[in-house]
């Protein structure tokens, strides 16, 4: 695309030098002609021709850059599959009649639309504008690079091109939907049983101490009661419990992929809209991570990186969870959004439900596809784990939370 876009350029500005020089050979032959001939007829025609050439002349000198365009995106706030309107103004200071003038925006490959390219008849004006529509937008940061602007003359021997630098970006954020609020976990201080989250111990703040359990970590033995009682004692920790939400995106190329994005934006709003606090870690050619925090900051970051972000990871997600140690920074509960599910993942979850304690994978996929017998095994398996494994349909998004307590 891009060197198509610089021979274009280079061949836009050779071309207005052709039709001069066979402009001013046109011209030399007509008058050679009126010359040699001599008589009323082939000075008419001489004459006749003149205005045109001059014209040409003319067109040829005039400067094109002359030109100040502005580019005008509304609205400004997009998200997947919106409608957006361009508009267009076109100044200039020196008020050169043009015939013409065609005048295309060079829009993001697959935008293309035959709006975006529009012949306007200028004259004398000096302002002048223009608009058009793209439909079903998709999510990304999508650039519009320059604009072609290309004239001529009556007899179509002079043709002048100019292609302008006119840089703009347009964000288009991803499709949400409403998700019904459920929290995670009941709340203990109301008498409320936890549903699938797991409690989680704060290891500093100690309650007492008990008599050693077989599983208890080595860690949590108390020495100073060893030496006292002769008896292996382990420190008992405050239980605490945490609703916050850990999304891990996994961009592995997907055709579902697009689902799983609209699916982490929906979390994303809907736990923030009620109050609760959520973070977002994505790893592909670039490695991305919002701690968990509130608010709407942190919405905006999340969005703003949901709005980029591309399938481009060449790593399994599995090993990526493995290796990566600042994912269990916060005590959360991980969810996990694929629409690519493994062995290697599932096994990955069950180390870390062992060790932490909640993990939850969401298994995004579209309508048309239907559950295959490697997805049921890896569910079977997940469920031995206790991982909580749920698959959604793109349009069962709403439900998400629901469907985790009745996991």
């Amino acid at each position: 695309m891009k060197l198509k876009f610089r021979r274009n350029r280079l061949f836009a500005k050779l071309k207005p030098f052709i039709g001069l020089i066979l402009l001013f050979l046109l011209l030399a032959l007509a008058y050679s002609y009126a010359m040699f001939q001599g008589g009323f007829v082939s000075w008419f025609l001489f004459f006749s021709f003149l205005p045109f050439a001059l014209y040409s002349i003319g067109l040829f000198i005039y400067p094109l850059n002359d030109f100040q365009i502005e580019r005008v995106f509304s609205p400004t706030q997009l998200s997947s599959g919106d409608e957006v309107t361009v508009n267009i103004t076109l100044t200039r200071k020196i008020p050169f009649p043009l015939l013409f003038l065609v005048v295309a925006d060079w829009v993001p490959e697959g935008f293309y639309n035959r709006e975006s390219k529009k012949i306007l008849f200028p004259g004398f004006k000096r302002r002048f504008e223009y608009k058009y529509k793209i439909n079903n937008i998709p999510r990304g940061e999508h650039v519009f690079e320059a604009f072609r602007f290309k004239t001529g003359d009556v007899l179509g021997l002079v043709e002048k091109e100019k292609w302008f630098d006119c840089k703009e970006s347009l964000l288009v954020y991803p499709q949400f939907e409403e998700i019904v609020y459920r929290a995670l976990e009941s709340q203990y201080e109301q008498g409320g049983t936890a549903s699938a989250m797991q409690f989680q111990k704060d290891t500093s703040l100690v309650a007492g101490i008990r008599q050693y359990q077989p599983g208890d970590r080595f860690s949590w033995i108390d020495w100073k009661a060893l030496a006292r009682t002769n008896e292996i004692m382990s420190k008992e920790f405050e239980i605490r419990q945490t609703n916050d939400l850990l999304l891990i995106l996994d961009r592995t190329k997907s055709e579902s992929f697009e689902e799983t994005v609209k699916f982490a934006a929906s979390v994303t709003k809907s736990v923030l809209k009620y109050g609760g606090q959520i973070g977002l870690f994505s790893a592909g050619k670039d490695k991305t991570f919002f701690p968990i925090r509130g608010g709407d900051q942190q919405e905006q970051q999340i969005f703003f990186h949901l709005a980029k972000v591309k399938a481009d990871s060449s790593v399994p997600l599995a090993n990526i969870i493995e290796n990566d140690s600042i994912l269990f920074a916060q005590p959360s509960v991980m969810v996990v959004v694929t629409s690519t599910l493994s062995k290697e993942l599932i096994d990955q979850a069950g180390v870390f439900t062992r060790r932490r304690g909640t993990f939850v994978i969401y298994h995004v996929k579209k309508r048309i596809e239907q559950a295959n017998q490697n997805e049921l095994m890896l569910k079977a398996s997940a469920m031995k784990k206790g991982i909580i494994m749920i698959s959604l349909h793109d349009d069962e998004f709403r439900s998400a939370f629901m469907e985790v307590r009745r996991a």
